[in-house]
């Protein structure tokens, strides 16, 4: 059954230009940049042939798939009524970033229209009633609630509906979402486990939520057997970093 998106946006909204740091390498994902084109907001960090300014263009479907490279894996979604700062129109494919969290890709041209005013932010919600919403919806890899979702998505809308913006891919969500745990702090409701290429959010101290390849869709299950199952798959290698994020 295909699900349509509840449109929930991020109380902190990405300005025009890039509001990243200016500092430390630069990620393809979070910086738009090419031999031919780039955005102006990283001028003189990067060679290329042209810089310009991002015009602000806005999903006009229900979703539609980002991609690294036109026809490539998907690697992210625009939801209807997102933003997309548009940086280049080429071949049907838009190439720009999506303005609540900066991650860059291309998107279907014909998937974008006109800014048609600015939506309004939902009230503040709980994480964790929002993500089991999408209990027993497909995994879908680079998915944000479209067609479906995968793990660090899940993470994000969570987090937008409480009011916090989360990156999009979970090692920059590991390195950036709330506050590392120190090794004797237990687990409590909304804390954010980070695993080798996975994440996911603790509904109790000892129960987890979470996409997963492991059965196609998002689960909640105790997390000693969600261990078991990526200690199988890692070598042994289990949880990476433990996060909370504060009221």
């Amino acid at each position: 059954m295909v699900r349509t998106a509840p449109l929930l946006y991020s109380r902190l909204i990405m300005p025009r230009s890039s509001s990243l740091p200016n500092i430390g390498p630069l990620d393809h994902r979070l910086h738009a940049y090419r031999p031919d084109l780039a955005d102006r907001a990283v001028q003189g960090r990067v060679e290329a042939a042209r810089f310009t300014d991002p015009t602000p263009r806005q999903c006009a479907v229900d979703w539609s798939p980002m991609f690294h490279a036109p026809g490539g894996e998907q690697c992210s979604e625009l939801l209807r009524g997102e933003h997309f700062m548009l940086l280049d129109d080429a071949d049907g494919f838009a190439w720009g970033w999506s303005a609540h969290d900066h991650y860059v890709g291309y998107i279907a041209s014909d998937a974008l229209g006109d800014v048609a005013g600015t939506a309004s932010l939902p009230a503040l919600a709980d994480p964790i009633d929002f993500a089991r919403t999408y209990l027993g919806v497909p995994y879908v890899w680079g998915g944000r609630g479209g067609e479906g979702i995968d793990c660090s998505g899940l993470i994000q809308r969570s987090m937008a509906v409480r009011g916090v913006l989360a990156q999009r891919d979970s090692d920059l969500q590991a390195a950036s979402l709330g506050r590392l745990l120190s090794d004797d702090e237990a687990l409590e409701r909304g804390d954010i486990l980070f695993f080798p290429g996975h994440v996911g959010m603790m509904t109790d101290a000892e129960t987890m939520i979470h996409a997963t390849r492991a059965f196609d869709k998002t689960v909640e299950e105790p997390l000693t057997e969600a261990l078991a199952r990526i200690a199988r798959k890692n070598n042994g290698v289990t949880i990476l970093a433990r996060r909370r994020v504060e009221p």
